[in-house]
């Protein structure tokens, strides 16, 4: 079973490029100077943080177009050099990353989010944020094989999925983080040498894997859940 991030595929390109939209990329690359700029000159505390949280939002959709790129072309060119240094000139890190092939933003955006207001309207949407690009990069074609990760650091993602099923039960990324809580429990399973530790952390992901099933409207998650569960019934 291969677990990959699902993202839409964009088209964006601020130079003349057959299949890139310039117009379209030039605007956001306009939005994020705007939005750097809001953040700069806001008055007070929570338009900087909402600005800030805007310009997040933003920068990964021009990483996302970025990646979209790569993948029609089957290889980084200009138009892709060029929009990321463009970022990077606005103190933006966007970086190509060999080891997964793709551009990514080091989503700074989102963590000053939740520093400047940690129980903001946005705050479960950038919590939810840094989740999904911690788990996303260290989940590799076989879940049970830890990439670039260890145990401890699974077990500090299962602590803070839990928090934020806690405290935003309702947002509609709790299911994805559910998602997240159960593989991270498998992978637990998978990696510990204990017996005790093992049956415990496979009971979580059992049950996370279940809910997973039972409630999420994601085709991937639900997929992905019966195959783990199979897997921990063998």
């Amino acid at each position: 079973m291969r677990i990959v991030v699902a993202v839409a595929l964009l088209l964006l390109s601020p130079v003349p490029a057959v299949g890139h939209d310039i117009e379209r990329a030039e605007a956001l690359l306009a939005d994020v100077a705007a939005y750097r700029r809001a953040a700069a000159e806001a008055a007070i505390e929570s338009e900087r943080a909402e600005a800030v949280f805007r310009l997040g939002e933003t920068v990964e959709a021009l990483v996302t177009a970025l990646n979209a790129d790569v993948a029609a072309h089957g290889t980084r060119d200009l138009f892709a050099e060029l929009v990321a240094r463009r970022l990077q000139a606005q103190q933006l890190n966007v970086a190509w990353t060999p080891a997964v092939n793709r551009y990514v933003y080091d989503q700074a955006a989102f963590r000053d989010y939740l520093r400047l207001a940690p129980r903001g309207g946005a705050a479960g949407e950038a919590k939810f944020r840094l989740m999904a690009q911690r788990f996303y990069a260290t989940i590799g074609p076989d879940p049970d094989v830890l990439v670039d990760t260890d145990v401890p650091a699974l077990q500090r993602a299962t602590a803070e999925a839990e928090r934020f099923l806690a405290e935003h039960g309702q947002h509609s990324r709790a299911e994805s983080v559910r998602f997240f809580l159960a593989v991270d429990h498998y992978r637990i399973a998978r990696n510990v040498a204990d017996p005790t530790r093992r049956a415990e952390h496979a009971r979580r992901a059992r049950l996370a894997l279940q809910q997973t099933v039972e409630r999420s409207a994601q085709p991937f998650d639900v997929r992905a859940a019966q195959t783990l569960l199979e897997r921990l019934s063998r």
